[in-house]
């Protein structure tokens, strides 16, 4: 396992590259548009003053959201890149990608230290934080790799852009909590599945190297606290944020111990620093 930053990964043009779909993004950039442009249209010819407020509600979440668009246009937006002797996995997210390029960002994984791979289909019940009383699901897909070498070090790099993200104050670009990649074990890395090619793409370049095991489908219940065990609860909560659910984590934080918003969101970043396997 070698830790690099993204400038000392060369870009193969052989390589067999998992991205962040760019036609889906342009299918919603243009259907916002087309749906703007109509309303406003519209709105002119039968000087309808709602659809002139409509209008300007979805053309203004496009001009919001135009940059998380073209991220998928740059030639960093990619997740995995197969090589001939093993996996580039890019841990920054793509839409982070304004951030100081002199931060290692990026694992290579020889095939020779993967022990096995599997893709996971994770249904998850967390808190519904607009109904205290409800639970909403969500589902998470993601490629598990367990690895002979030791991911310490790459845990210890995936804090420090949890805290980049939560705490930099020195960047002054937009920063975007959405974090691919986690360890969950010294040997075990989980890859979040959002991008194309499918998945079975890579699970099939992978069985010429390695195990691939059966896919499996998952739950779990992210919402119940009650009765639990502190050391309990500190799991679920960072199951929580490693998941992406970082708001709801901090909300429960306070719910079961009666912090403020500062107290909790300084309780969630100290769990995620002291992770229980390290």
């Amino acid at each position: 396992m070698q830790l690099l930053r993204m400038t000392d990964v060369a870009l193969n043009r052989r390589a067999q590259v998992f991205y962040h779909s760019r036609l889906r993004a342009s299918a919603g950039g243009t259907i916002a548009l087309a749906a703007g442009t109509g309303l406003l249209g519209y709105a002119w010819i039968q000087s309808a003053w709602l659809a002139y407020f409509g209008a300007a509600a979805i053309l203004s979440c496009l001009l919001i959201f135009h940059q998380l668009i073209l991220a998928r246009f740059r030639p960093s937006n990619w997740l995995v890149r197969l090589e001939d002797d093993g996996l580039f996995v890019k841990f920054r997210s793509y839409l982070n990608d304004r951030f100081p390029e002199y931060d290692p960002t990026v694992v290579f994984l020889p095939y020779a230290e993967i022990r096995s791979a599997k893709f996971v289909r994770e249904k998850r019940e967390v808190e519904d934080l607009s109904e205290h009383t409800a639970k909403t699901t969500k589902i998470r897909k993601f490629v598990e790799l367990e690895v002979s070498s030791d991911c310490r070090q790459l845990s210890e790099e995936l804090v420090k852009e949890h805290e980049r993200v939560a705490k930099g104050k020195a960047i002054s670009i937009a920063r975007y909590g959405d974090f691919p990649v986690r360890v969950v074990a010294p040997n075990r890395v989980q890859i979040d599945w959002t991008v194309v090619p499918p998945v079975q793409a890579l699970l099939d370049a992978l069985t010429r190297h390695t195990l691939v095991r059966p896919a499996e489908t998952a739950s779990k219940d992210l919402a119940q606290f009650d009765g639990l065990s502190q050391e309990q609860q500190k799991a679920k909560l960072l199951d929580l944020v490693q998941g992406g659910d970082k708001i709801t984590a901090i909300a429960m934080a306070r719910k079961l111990y009666g912090y403020d918003l500062a107290q909790a969101k300084e309780f969630i970043e100290d769990l995620l620093s002291k992770q229980p396997w390290k």
